[in-house]
């Protein structure tokens, strides 16, 4: 009887897993995404959603509904990218938010839409005339 209900449990967090994932990934705006801190050796991976004023980055392999980082578009910059090496589709790009770097991994289609969303930002401050 217990190794039933701890069939029944596992199966249920699979479940979990699964649509958690598939909601995220479907959301308009999304990419798959990995994450380390700059000079860390391990990536996280994650999927990325785009929002009005900040990207939300989900934990790949995790239950929780909210976002593990959020960063502001306005003060997210781009540092430097490189094309990871025997992978030329993968760009990695270090980037500064919030006084923090961290290093962001992703497709080449992705970065060039992650740089499209931080170029249309509105403009900051007070509009001159």
């Amino acid at each position: 009887m217990l190794a039933v209900l701890a069939l029944v449990l596992l199966a249920a967090l699979v479940v979990a897993f699964a649509v958690r994932v598939r909601r995220i990934a479907n959301r308009v705006g999304s990419f798959e995404c990995a994450l380390r801190r700059t000079g860390a050796k391990d990536w996280t991976s994650g999927i990325a959603c785009y929002g009005a004023g900040r990207i939300d980055w989900y934990r790949l392999v995790s239950l929780r509904l909210r976002p593990s980082r959020s960063f502001s578009r306005d003060g997210l910059v781009v540092l430097e990218r490189r094309v990871r090496a025997g992978a030329g589709h993968v760009i990695e790009a270090r980037v500064a938010c919030g006084g923090e770097q961290l290093e962001l991994a992703m497709v080449r289609e992705a970065f060039a839409g992650l740089v499209s969303w931080l170029e249309a930002a509105p403009p900051r401050g007070e509009p001159r005339l």
